[in-house]
């Protein structure tokens, strides 16, 4: 019996840490966002504004394909 109640437990806890892990990838992506957005406003020489707009637009593609 207490086997089938871990087994039973593990099953519905996996998704809600997969969704737990999400969120806190997501947030992590959000903050990124803002902190490139807070250093474009800042000024930057051109290569840096190259690197921060590759930067960019590879964590907008990871937020549209993982988040909500």
């Amino acid at each position: 019996m207490d086997r089938r109640h871990f087994l039973a437990a593990l099953l519905f806890a996996t998704p809600a840490l997969a969704a737990q892990r999400d969120d806190q990838q997501c947030r992590r992506i959000r903050q990124r966002l803002e902190d490139i957005a807070a250093e474009r406003r800042a000024g930057y020489t051109a290569r840096r504004g190259r690197k921060l707009l590759a930067q960019r637009q590879k964590l907008e593609e990871q937020r549209k394909l993982g988040c909500r």
